[in-house]
């Protein structure tokens, strides 16, 4: 929540969902994006626990969020108990005079893939933002395969495919955003549709307890 945002952009309806080969079992937790096509949808459709994360690939306070907490996430996203939409970001851009958010923010949207499975996925979350700098698309990618991410999907984002706006994007997640959160609207904010509420994630074992309330 310490990362405040910039002027809200025109919103330009952009892209269309990304195809690619089935998973090997249909039946595990995914990804694919949601059906505004400005978020990631990681996880089972039909977890009870169903969360959005706001998220600025440059965000220090969203590294350590996902330090934190993604052992948790991958755990859940991987039995079924929990599904993330993840919202990327990318506001930090003209603060820090790069495109290092566009750019990751891509991968990360180019990233969601039939045969991506959710704990890929995560892995791919958590090894950017531990990684951190302004990684080439290269470096990208060579974290996107340590991640385990598909070699199909790591070919598209080693070829730096823009597969949606980066202005519209940020644009579009900002207002959901500020719906969410309109009291303090930065990131890292989760967000617990079902109860409409911001969820307190400060304390270990925050996730944990979350399911086991549903």
């Amino acid at each position: 929540m310490r990362s405040w945002l910039g002027t809200l952009a025109a919103l330009v309806v952009f892209g269309t969902a990304l195809a690619g080969p089935a998973a090997a079992d249909p039946e595990a937790p995914g990804t694919a994006w949601s059906a505004d096509h400005y978020g990631v949808v990681v996880g089972t459709a039909s977890a009870p626990v169903q969360l959005e994360i706001f998220c600025d690939p440059q965000c220090s306070e969203c590294a350590k969020f996902e330090a934190a907490s993604s052992d948790e996430l991958s755990r859940h996203l991987s039995a079924g108990d929990v599904a993330v939409t993840y919202r990327w970001m990318t506001f930090l851009d003209a603060r820090r005079h790069n495109d290092t958010s566009a750019r990751v923010g891509n991968a990360l949207m180019a990233a969601s893939d039939p045969a991506t499975s959710a704990e890929a996925y995560q892995a791919f979350v958590t090894n950017l933002y531990r990684k951190g700098g302004t990684p080439s698309a290269e470096d990208v990618a060579t974290t996107a395969r340590e991640s385990g991410l598909p070699a199909h999907v790591v070919d598209r984002i080693a070829s730096g495919q823009q597969v949606v706006d980066a202005t519209s994007l940020n644009a579009f997640n900002r207002v959901q955003l500020l719906a969410a959160n309109p009291e303090h609207p930065g990131t890292p904010t989760v967000y617990d549709p079902t109860t409409r509420t911001v969820v307190d994630t400060d304390e270990a074992g925050w996730l944990d307890r979350l399911v086991q309330e549903r």
